[in-house]
């Protein structure tokens, strides 16, 4: 299984890359609310590089209701202790 740590600097590089910002810090915590540009476009870009970094399809139900990286941490955990 993957590590929690290992998932957390994926998703930082992903959050990086996608919102075009090397010095973004991303934590846990870090929301929709903290990042200005993160809506449904971005919400969409996230969910396609999560889903081919991590080899994971996350669900309609799930995606509509992730508003942070912990979210998406949770999420992608779940998946991968499923395979």
């Amino acid at each position: 299984m993957v590590e929690t740590l290992t998932i957390s600097i994926k998703l930082r590089t992903i959050f990086r890359d996608i919102f075009d910002n090397e010095m973004m810090n991303i934590t846990e915590s870090t929301s929709k609310m903290d990042i200005e540009d993160w809506d449904s476009v971005a919400q969409i870009k996230l969910v396609l590089a999560i889903e081919e970094e991590f080899a994971v399809r996350l669900s309609i139900e799930e995606v509509s209701s992730i508003k942070s990286v912990a979210g998406f941490m949770d999420s992608i955990q779940r998946h991968l202790a499923g395979q």
